[in-house]
């Protein structure tokens, strides 16, 4: 644990330089683990292409979309852990990390066997939810969410994992398994869909195991990596109701954060296809470029979990104050690069999304909407992630409702006068007050 204290002060530019390598050598796992994500979607959608009904690929995506959502709102877990564990870190203090892991894990495998066993009650309302009557379509969806969510304890639990892990700075383990289990998830699944003829239950079953096998090979890599500190573990360890509080009292506003997130992003795709199917599939193909750039804000965001969490549990302020500059001066650079290559360059990314001239050039027009948003979002990013490391969910909260309310205020005022385009304004309204109040709010931690 004294290897934790590492040695940023070495002064003038050489200090700067050092602790911006370690930023990029935390954040690129990171990156490279987010870009597999695409690729598993995009060959589910495939595979269900290829099945015998037409049905397959909406049923594959409405059922993706519900257990996305609520094995999304359970993300929490990660964030809470990765801030609790970075600062235990930092401490030195063994007996919190082990605490830290445990708990999460009770939480995640009781909501995880919970979501198992009341599958009968809310599988069939699921289904229907998001489709249009067709009962072919329904059982599809029906048998999909019944295989996906006996993955739910090990999905909890590798939000767990994965948060405790980057609390330690082991990302690359973190990558490694990711990619890995995501490359597992494709092979499990056609095996299941086509070989074992199990079709859209195939897919999700394959899910499901690639994400117990991730299960066991995060615990496999965290217990060589740390079996000094894991072999210390106890039943005195296991229970620790103030740990369990801790969770709960920072999940309060981790949750309100997520559905508002949730709430808007859903809105803006919906108030798309209210405004006409075109300017829905423009804005769905924008929205990929806005996930793109979130895979790498993402990135450097934990990497400021981890390090800014490890400098509070260190009681070191100077380094504090070193590791929230760099932080937000690699994601401006990111962003400026993002800003500009979809001003200027949107078109050859858009066109290996659709052969559709009418909707690529319905989305070009909002093209200049889109540039503005890596510059107005990348402190929300960055920011969430210093407070997720400084456990202040609070401010991350509190700063989402009122830019979740800027958004539908905003989009009231300008839908009318200048439909998609008010749209747009209202979302980047709410990026940018998402971005103000979390940095007004969130500079005191190296202001004091």
């Amino acid at each position: 644990m004294g290897k934790t204290k590492n040695t940023y002060l070495i002064g003038g530019n050489q200090r700067q330089t050092t602790l911006t390598q370690k930023v990029w050598a935390l954040a690129l796992p990171n990156i490279l683990s987010n870009v597999t994500v695409p690729l598993l979607m995009l060959c589910d959608m495939a595979m269900a292409g290829r099945m015998a009904h037409s049905e397959s690929i909406a049923a594959v995506a409405i059922g993706a979309a519900v257990t996305h959502f609520v094995i999304g709102i359970w993300s929490l877990l990660r964030m809470g852990t990765t801030g609790f564990t970075a600062q235990a870190w930092g401490a030195g203090d063994v007996r919190a990390l082990l605490r830290q892991l445990s708990s999460g894990s009770i939480i995640a495998l009781t909501v995880g066997l919970i979501l198992v066993l009341l599958r009968p009650l809310y599988i069939t309302p699921a289904a229907d939810l998001l489709q249009d009557g067709s009962a072919s379509l329904s059982l599809e969806a029906q048998e999909y969410l019944s295989y996906s969510f006996l993955g739910a304890p090990a999905a909890l639990l590798l939000y767990v994992y994965n948060g405790w892990l980057i609390g330690v700075q082991r990302m690359k383990l973190v990558m490694s398994v990711s990619i890995g289990s995501n490359l597992a998830n494709i092979l499990f699944s056609y095996l299941l869909a086509f070989p074992f003829k199990m079709g859209v239950g195939g897919l999700a079953l394959g899910t499901a195991l690639a994400q117990y096998a991730a299960i066991i090979a995060l615990a496999l890599g965290a217990w060589h990596s740390h079996r000094r500190i894991l072999r210390l573990f106890s039943r005195k360890y296991l229970w620790h109701p103030p740990t369990l509080v801790r969770y709960f009292h920072v999940g309060k506003y981790l949750l309100i954060r997520t559905l508002t997130l949730q709430a808007v992003t859903l809105f803006f795709i919906h108030a798309g296809g209210m405004i006409g199917v075109t300017t829905l599939a423009a804005n769905s193909l924008l929205m990929q470029l806005f996930t793109l750039f979130s895979y790498f804000m993402d990135g450097i965001a934990y990497a400021a979990e981890a390090l800014v969490g490890e400098a509070i549990g260190a009681r070191d302020r100077n380094r504090l104050k070193q590791v929230i500059p760099t932080v937000l001066r690699v994601g401006l650079i990111l962003a400026s690069i993002g800003a500009v290559l979809y001003a200027f360059l949107p078109e050859p990314f858009l066109s290996l999304l659709t052969d559709k001239t009418n909707v690529l050039e319905r989305a070009l027009e909002f093209r200049y909407w889109m540039a503005l948003v890596p510059l107005v979002s990348f402190a929300a990013f960055l920011w969430d992630g210093i407070l997720v490391g400084a456990t202040d969910s609070r401010t991350m909260g509190m700063a989402m409702l009122v830019a979740g309310a800027t958004f539908f205020l905003v989009y009231a005022v300008t839908i009318h006068p200048l439909g998609a385009h008010g749209l747009w304004i209202a979302f980047l309204s709410y990026l940018t007050v998402r971005s103000t109040l979390v940095w007004l709010l969130g500079a005191r931690l190296y202001r004091g």
